[in-house]
């Protein structure tokens, strides 16, 4: 009886602790403390339960009905999460011996809405990181064997992409093992209508996410495939295999984060904050550590994709049948293939296919990697990183990414940039350079730059070190038509062109023929060399230690030019030696092209023509426009100065170019023993050239000037100094429009001096050369003064005044010269001081045109060769006519010494 009394006694105690237990659960005590609890996990928030139910039986069964979670104070639903209820299953045996074991959990109406506002703040709170819990220790959650969702809902609101979602979803049945939903949605993203279906399925032994039998549309276009996410890796391993028909990144704000970075960048540079170079290279290191972080980051997961679509729409571009597929793996991504077609703004299609790997070593980029262009617009194709018009490529690529530099392998290209008018073909293969530890890359090619053919080969450093601020290698030949240009040197800095550093040397027919790929308007010269060193940064290019020559002419100095938007040009030239006869090319004349004369093949055309034209002064169009383009300051000195029939000695000039206006002031030109001094405006700002150009020649030898004319011995016994000055106004688009409207004075006269009886010969004389000889009985003739005045208007040359006066006679003339027809009527007459001596007098005509004119005199031959070399002289540089401008006075016909030295010297 004691035994079974203590029995009954236990037993009730247990049956009281259960009953307290049972009242205990189902309190409003216990109902509060869940609810404690549970705030505690969503950050706090108000969690409210309905009434808790406890089913004693086997299995013990606990629900919790009209469970709600609140939601934030800013969300536009009241609740963030409401269930109806929430069914638990519990293992009673596993429980006495105090383990929880789930036998079934299910959700009854469960309503989920999550959202986030404009600044990106969600609703639902973030959970903070614990600590995973140690194998053996415990506190591994608890997993039930089995689900249930009934008539779930998810709604998503994004105020900051314009996101609107609303889902359903429960399980097929009661599930085992694994988390299963059936999963159907419908919304919109941004303006495009979304409705989606799939089945998600978590396996928690594994733990594996996947969403299978994808099937949904999005703004019309159609997608299909599946996810998956394994989580139970040591490193997580995710696979995505989608299809879609059409998708348009720019209706969802995709690429807006990189318009907003490079808008960043670009804002940064601008600020003009601190220094220029100093925000660039920042951006660079920037630029650099993205893509280094990025790939980085990749190390985190691994996996593999196979995507397909039929139409990809970004920014203004559009490609077809896109598809890629590769993995990831120890943070190497490769690429098995990557293709798509493009379509192109002018109808056609173009194509990339890419294949290969690229990876970080050691925080440097690593790549093996093979690409074939098929006519890509880079333009379209990268408009999203706003690098603006790019131009087409074409070809194939195979190159690697070893020790920090690209190697090439049989890579060539077909380039065209329209924005840079240029076209290229190149060949590139990897080769090693001296006193560089990475391998540098040999190019060969050709190409077309402002419709200008060129071609190069050359030699460059390592591609990826583009962007650094050492030094870049670059030597080799770039040649366009017959002009060639070898340079050794180094680059800071390629795609910006920060700065230049080396010798070159260019040689070529004309330096005119290079005016477009400089983009500086250079002179008409013939063959050239120039070789110097080269040192560009901030803009300015330096030409230091010049040495070369053009034609027969030798030329040195210095030289810095602004490469700005309107470029400027200094230079400081000298010439030991200047062939006056290089310059005419320049004044649209053509240049000598006889023997020893130096002239392209080119230009000896060009005097072909102009001598076929048979007229004196040429029509070769002058380019006006070259000159409005750049500004020139020039300091020049030649300390000898060669020219056919001309004396010259030396030639010293400064000119300054601005805003099209060319003033060379000082001109100095040394000439017979003497000076020809002068300034020269140039005026190019108009379709026609206009100007002013003024000289005085002082003290010129007229013995220098015969004897450069081809008379020595006439120039062996004579003596005389020459003075003048012009003053002339111009305008034209050549040198025969100037010369057709030509307005403006010169005079020459001499004095006092000697001239050999032989030119007496030479005189517009109607005597015999017998009789001169007999008259003076002597080698020599006195010229006691000589005075000439020309005065032009409209191209119409005014023969107003010339007196020659020597001890045995006096000559005067008068007539005009039309520089427009390029025609002459000239009347000489001589009047002999003893008339005793002469048959008689009869004047000399001179006509015809200035060519070839008709001298209409009963004298020798040598008269009339003496009277056209003075025509010449009239409408050529005024020291031609030196030789017939030199007579003296006499003392009854014409104006005499004295009024003509008076006049000179008032003028």
């Amino acid at each position: 009886m004691k035994v079974v009394r203590l029995v009954g006694v236990a037993l009730g105690g247990v049956l009281l602790l259960v009953v307290v237990a049972a009242l205990l659960l189902e309190s409003p005590w216990m109902r509060d403390w869940l609810e404690e609890q549970a705030s505690q996990q969503v950050g706090g928030r108000e969690v409210g339960i309905g009434d808790l139910e406890i089913g004693w039986g086997w299995p013990l069964a606990v629900r919790l009905n009209d469970v709600r979670v609140a939601n934030a104070s800013w969300a536009r639903n009241e609740d963030m999460a409401r269930l109806d209820a929430l069914a638990i299953d519990l293992d009673v045996g596993r429980l006495i011996r105090g383990e929880v074991e789930l036998e079934l959990v299910r959700v009854e109406r469960l309503v989920l809405h999550l959202a986030r506002r404009e600044d990106g703040t969600f609703n639902w709170p973030r959970q903070s990181r614990t600590k995973t819990p140690e194998p053996g220790k415990g506190g591994q959650p608890v997993w039930p064997k089995a689900f249930a969702v009934e008539q779930g809902q998810l709604t998503y609101h994004d105020a900051a992409q314009d996101i609107e979602i609303d889902v359903a979803f429960e399980t097929p049945g009661d599930t085992s093992d694994e988390l299963r939903l059936d999963v159907r949605g419908e919304g919109r993203l941004q303006d495009d209508p979304l409705a989606f279906q799939a089945l998600a399925h978590y396996q928690r032994a594994e733990n594996h996410v996947a969403l299978e039998e994808l099937e949904g549309e999005i703004g019309g276009s159609r997608l299909n495939g599946s996810l998956a996410a394994d989580l139970g890796r040591d490193v997580p391993y995710i696979e995505a295999r989608l299809e879609a028909d059409a998708l348009d990144l720019n209706r969802w704000g995709v690429l807006d984060e990189t318009e907003g970075d490079r808008t960043k960048d670009e804002a940064t540079i601008r600020s003009g904050s601190g220094d220029e170079a100093e925000n660039a290279s920042t951006l660079r290191a920037a630029w650099d550590q993205r893509w280094a972080e990025t790939l980085e980051g990749l190390k985190a997961f691994e996996g593999q994709v196979d995507l397909s679509i039929a139409r990809l729409s970004y920014a203004d571009q559009t490609l077809h049948d896109l598809a890629v597929k590769g993995q990831l793996e120890n943070g190497r991504v490769s690429v098995e293939r990557l293709h798509a077609l493009q379509e192109r703004a002018d109808g056609q299609q173009g194509g990339l296919t890419v294949q290969g790997w690229i990876e970080v070593q050691e925080q440097r980029l690593v790549a093996d990697v093979e690409a074939q262009f098929d006519r890509v617009d880079l333009t379209a194709a990268l408009a999203p990183l706003g690098l603006g018009e790019l131009g087409m490529l074409n070809g194939r690529l195979n190159t690697q990414v070893v020790d920090g530099g690209l190697v090439f392998d049989d890579t060539a290209f077909d380039y065209q940039g329209p924005r840079w008018g240029v076209a290229l073909s190149l060949r590139a293969n990897s080769r090693e350079i001296q006193g560089v530890d990475k391998p540098g890359v040999h190019m060969v090619g050709d190409g077309t730059y402002q419709e200008t053919p060129f071609s190069f080969d050359l030699v460059v450093g390592p591609l990826l070190d583009l962007t650094s601020d050492e030094p870049y290698p670059i030597s080799g030949e770039l040649s366009t038509g017959d002009t060639q240009l070898q340079l050794d040197g180094s680059i800071v800095q390629p795609l910006e062109l920060a700065s230049v550093e080396g010798d070159f040397q260019i040689e070529g027919p004309t330096l005119s023929d290079i005016s477009d790929l400089t983009g500086i308007n250079l002179p008409e010269v013939p063959p050239y060399q120039v070789r110097s060193h080269l040192r560009f940064s901030d803009d300015m290019l330096h030409l230091n230690g010049m040495q070369g020559g053009f034609g027969d002419s030798d030329v040195a100095g210095d030289a810095r030019l602004r490469l700005d938007e309107r470029p400027q040009l200094w230079a400081t030239l000298t010439s030991d030696t200047l062939d006056a006869a290089d310059l005419l090319p320049m004044l649209g004349i053509a240049p000598e092209t006889g023997g020893g004369e130096t002239a392209s093949p080119e230009q000896e055309q060009w005097a072909e023509q102009d001598r076929r034209r048979q007229r004196l002064f040429p029509d070769r169009r002058w380019d006006v426009k070259g000159l409005r383009g750049t500004d020139i300051v020039l300091d020049y000195r030649a300390k000898n100065v060669q020219a056919k029939h001309v004396p010259f000695n030396d030639v010293s000039l400064e000119l300054e170019l601005q805003q099209g206006v060319m003033t060379i002031k000082p001109l100095q030109v040394g000439l017979g023993g003497g000076q020809v001094s002068g300034s020269w405006v140039i005026d190019a700002r108009q379709e026609a050239l206009e100007g002013n150009l003024q000289l005085a020649l002082e003290r010129v030898n007229l013995k220098a000037l015969l004897r450069e004319a081809n008379l020595p011995q006439v120039a062996r016994d004579t003596l005389g100094v020459v003075g003048g000055r012009g003053d002339f106004d111009y305008r034209g688009r050549s040198m025969d429009e100037v010369m057709a409207g030509l307005n403006g004075t010169l005079e020459l006269a001499m004095s006092q001096g000697w001239l050999d009886i032989i030119a007496a010969e030479l005189l517009p004389l109607n005597v015999a050369n017998a009789l001169v000889a007999a008259l003076t009985g002597e080698e020599q003739v006195a010229l006691e003064c000589s005075y000439v005045r020309l005065v032009a208007e409209t191209g119409l040359a005014d023969l107003e005044r010339f007196f020659m006066a020597t001890e045995i006679a006096n000559f005067t003339g008068g007539g005009a010269i039309d520089l427009d027809t390029e025609r002459l009527q000239l009347v000489f007459e001589g009047h002999n001081k003893n008339v005793t001596l002469f048959t008689g007098n009869s004047p000399v005509e001179l006509d015809g045109s200035m060519r070839n004119p008709r001298v209409n005199v009963v004298t020798s031959e040598l008269v009339a060769r003496g009277l056209a070399s003075l025509v010449g002289a009239l409408v050529a540089p005024p020291t031609a006519i030196l030789p017939w401008v030199d007579p003296g006075g006499g003392e009854n016909v014409g104006m005499g010494c004295e009024r003509a030295m008076r006049e000179f010297k008032d003028d």
